[in-house]
């Protein structure tokens, strides 16, 4: 049986996935789509006892012209700190292909952090995601992206960690296309003990949310989003209390309306059992608090823009 989705995401965090049976491999946890229905990117490394690692493969997209995708599914190393998928053509970088230390490349490319458009990312062992029906990510021939993967090993063994991931055609007609955002403070400071922080941001144009997640590091505990009216929090709508593997809430074929000027406000509970205060930043041992989004219409333009945070920046 073989059913086919279309996806694109942007700015932050999630591709969808599409339904297609692939035969079963007991030597293959996600064997590559079968012909002519998508295609497979994919990623591994050895990573040495107690060490951690953070690489990024720079490829093009096997594919000669635009792609609609509606359906994607990855299959990960369990213990994967994160891993996404990220569109190098709105950077204005130029990046060899090849496998680098993504410390080196976010150090010489900031525009990375801002300009770069997340295609889909995954904290989760098996993760799939569908769009609605007629809904799709447009993937331009050739494309130019970077995957990315961070694994931290607390182990006495060395680990082969791996990262894959099916994209999977979509011939349906097409009626609307997705973005996906980020918003995240990196003047992020957890101090020892208990703390809560949190950001309001508010849309800047209006959207229909399809998918929702967080990520934070281990110092967090929870993770709470509510609506934000543009003046005052309002209605809990995600909630996450496993920070490895956060939860990716899926507004199914209800997406949630935001009205431009409207907004979310989500709050990183942290505890910090160390002396000294942790700082935002991409390392196992700093700390992050952010949301991805993914909604309709597919219009770069529509972001959540941040308007306040706990720590009185205005972002």
């Amino acid at each position: 049986m073989r059913c086919s989705i279309v996806t694109r995401l942007a700015s932050v965090s999630l591709l969808l996935a599409a339904c297609a049976e692939e035969p079963a491999d007991s030597n293959d946890p996600l064997p590559p789509p079968p012909e002519g229905t998508g295609f497979q990117i994919s990623m591994d490394v050895t990573v040495p006892a107690g060490e951690e690692v953070w690489l990024c493969k720079v490829s093009r997209l096997p594919t000669p012209e635009y792609t609609a995708v509606n359906h994607v599914r990855s299959v990960q190393s369990d213990g994967m700190h994160h891993m996404d998928v990220m569109a190098l053509a709105f950077a204005g970088v130029d990046i060899a292909e090849g496998t680098h230390a993504c410390d080196v490349l976010y150090r010489d490319y900031p525009a990375l952090m801002d300009d770069g458009l997340i295609l889909y990312a995954a904290q989760q062992a098996d993760q799939s995601i569908t769009l609605p029906p007629g809904t799709v990510a447009s993937l331009p021939g050739n494309l130019l992206v970077m995957q990315e993967i961070h694994y931290v090993n607390t182990t006495s063994e060395p680990i082969d960690a791996f990262s894959k991931i099916n994209i999977y055609e979509y011939g349906e007609p097409i009626t609307d296309e997705i973005w996906g955002s980020a918003v995240r403070d990196t003047h992020l400071e957890i101090p020892p003990g208990e703390s809560v922080q949190w950001t309001r941001c508010v849309m800047n144009e209006p959207i229909d949310l399809l998918f929702l997640s967080s990520h934070t590091h281990a110092l967090g505990r929870k993770v709470e989003v509510r609506t934000f009216d543009g003046q005052n929090p309002g209605e809990l709508i995600y909630e996450n209390r496993d920070w490895a593997t956060p939860a990716l809430k899926d507004f199914g074929q209800t997406p949630l309306h935001i009205p431009a000027g409207q907004g979310f406000e989500f709050q990183c509970h942290f505890r910090n059992p160390g002396t000294e205060t942790v700082r935002w930043g991409f390392n196992a041992s700093d700390e992050m608090c952010q949301i991805a989004l993914v909604y309709t219409p597919g219009v770069a333009s529509r972001k959540c823009e941040a308007v306040e945070t706990s720590d009185g920046l205005g972002l």
